[in-house]
């Protein structure tokens, strides 16, 4: 089965149950309500049964658009009144940029919820959000930390990943949101990441069904809701990356090393070369790049190119 096909049908199955509820979207709630951000024209990215698309219209008073290519979820979102556009982060890049320029510049604010970590290329995620958004437009991105202590113990007893084969695709932690959002065009970072709470069922695997034993660490793990208040508590205590990124007047070289090699020889010559080699020199000047070595010594240039 394709991604596309096992995606059409994972839409069909969630479409019977709704879902308000989910701890991604009270961190999202929490960091919209801090920055007191309402009545926005907004992109509810990859939006799903659009629980979150109805959150934003009903509670924040947005105009919200939904982008997805599920037909059972775009079937859901027209059925909810929301408009739709079609696309498929995962087509090719040229695909997708095709789609984003056709709204390049309009909305104030992207939300991408509970959604990277199951896209083979994020550049073009986090591509199509910087086009799509105004000047110093705001982005939204929630996802999973890997970096998570829950996680982390939940392999050292299991052995396995904490989620399960095929389910997520790319692992994320605040490390690496931070350096794929400048490199793709986003800057001044805020860290909204919190706990949520860690299910029992988590450690009902990694202890192979001992579900006392797996409640009561569960329980335990309640101390991080005062732990993620630590100086760099959030990196170990917080399960849930939520952060808002603001546009930058930037071309988004992007991140993952294929894309950028092959975006600066077609970018070569351009106004925009300039641009996106003076980006990766600065990831460069702040330490982002001492674990990407491949991108390091394509920045360790960028001075004499740029």
């Amino acid at each position: 089965m394709s991604k596309t096909e096992h995606d059409a049908r994972v839409a069909e199955l969630r479409g019977v149950i709704t879902h308000y509820e989910r701890p991604w979207y009270k961190s999202a709630e929490m960091l919209l309500q801090r920055r007191g951000l309402k009545g926005l024209h907004c992109l509810d990215l990859c939006a799903g049964n659009a629980e979150f698309s109805e959150i934003l219209r009903d509670r924040f008073d947005m105009k919200v658009i939904c982008a997805d290519y599920a037909p059972a979820h775009l079937k859901r979102q027209l059925e909810l009144g929301l408009a739709t556009i079609s696309v498929n982060l995962d087509a090719d890049s040229e695909s997708v940029d095709a789609t984003a320029s056709k709204h390049a510049g309009v909305f104030d604010l992207v939300v991408s919820l509970a959604t990277i970590e199951h896209v083979f290329d994020s550049d073009n995620l986090l591509r199509f959000a910087h086009t799509v958004l105004r000047q110093e437009g705001i982005l939204l991105v929630n996802t999973p930390n890997i970096g998570f202590a829950g996680y982390r113990l939940y392999s050292c007893l299991s052995g396995n990943r904490p989620f399960g084969e095929g389910h997520h695709i790319r692992f994320w932690d605040y490390r690496f949101l931070r350096t794929n959002l400048f490199l793709n065009g986003f800057d001044k970072i805020e860290n909204g990441s919190c706990f949520c709470g860690v299910s029992p069922d988590l450690f009902v695997r990694a202890f192979k069904g001992k579900k006392q034993m797996a409640s009561i660490l569960a329980y335990l793990f309640g101390v991080c809701t005062a732990l993620q208040h630590l100086p760099g508590g959030k990196n170990w205590f917080a399960d849930e990356l939520t952060v808002l990124a603001k546009k930058d007047d930037t071309y988004p070289i992007g991140f993952q090393y294929a894309h950028v090699m092959a975006d600066l020889e077609r970018i070569r010559g351009f106004s925009v070369e300039r641009q996106g080699r003076l980006r990766l020199q600065e990831a460069l000047r702040r330490g982002w790049l001492q674990e990407h070595p491949r991108l390091a010594s394509i920045a360790a240039g960028a001075g004499d190119d740029a």
